[in-house]
């Protein structure tokens, strides 16, 4: 791998690249917007201890490292948005056709399929956020996944073109701080109405299972600390953290 990018650690094999960098801030402070990348981890992580799968060399496997201290913590999903949009950003210019979806809260769909997951993990010190690790994962050049991740799908499958890793891992980094400086400009309702707009299945009826139950509900929007807001088909409302809304597969 090359890049571009200051603070750029390469490596061949981690067991995950948030791992790492996490190891690297408990011992120094690494420049803001420093990245560790990898061809290979062997034990990738997704949300809420998944294993995230990618054969070596073919896809981004990345974790870049934010300090912000001005944003306080009950405004944290603001870096879930940034992340999902820099992500967003990334495949729209790389292929202007196409059109990314934000699966809340941060996995990114292309025809109701995930082509990214984004793992983000804040460290909070009293009222302010100390440092923010932003893991992600992409797939681009894989063609075959297992059985285990039915949904995945890479940008070399959809296109059918071969990409240079280096190259979009050095425009995400371009993209993720030109986000993140938005966010250090305190332009919230902006960065909420993008987020909003690329928001997957947002004021269509689908089926869900909220707290154990399947319906149908209408995703309305996002409500407090970022929790999902949705309106039943009778008219209730609800307010779902991670564990409590599962998205039922659309065919696509």
């Amino acid at each position: 791998m090359k890049s571009t990018i200051p603070g750029l650690i390469e490596l061949r094999e981690t067991t995950s690249t948030n791992d790492y960098m996490e190891m690297l801030l408990s011992s120094s402070n690494p420049e803001e917007g420093s990245v560790v990348c990898a061809l290979f981890q062997t034990s990738g992580k997704g949300q809420e201890n998944n294993r995230w799968e990618s054969e070596a060399g073919r896809n981004i496997l990345a974790t870049a490292v934010l300090y912000p201290h001005f944003l306080r913590p009950d405004q944290q999903f603001f870096l879930t948005i940034v992340v999902s949009l820099s992500v967003c950003t990334l495949i729209s210019k790389t292929e202007p056709a196409l059109q990314p979806k934000i699966k809340w809260p941060n996995d990114i769909y292309l025809n109701n399929r995930k082509i990214a997951g984004i793992l983000i993990k804040n460290a909070l010190s009293g009222d302010s956020i100390q440092h923010t690790i932003t893991g992600l994962g992409m797939n681009i050049n894989q063609t075959r996944f297992s059985a285990n991740a039915p949904l995945a799908v890479s940008l070399s499958e959809i296109t059918g073109k071969k990409y240079h890793i280096p190259t979009l891992l050095t425009n995400w980094h371009e993209s993720l701080m030109w986000w993140y400086n938005q966010l250090r400009e305190n332009r919230l309702s902006m960065l909420e109405a993008e987020y909003l707009g690329r928001l997957y299945l947002i004021h269509q009826p689908a089926a869900f299972i909220i707290r154990g139950k399947r319906l149908t509900a209408t995703i309305a929007g996002i409500g407090e600390f970022g929790k999902l807001r949705m309106l039943g088909e009778d008219g209730t409302e609800y307010l779902c953290d991670l564990k409590e809304v599962i998205f039922v597969p659309l065919e696509g």
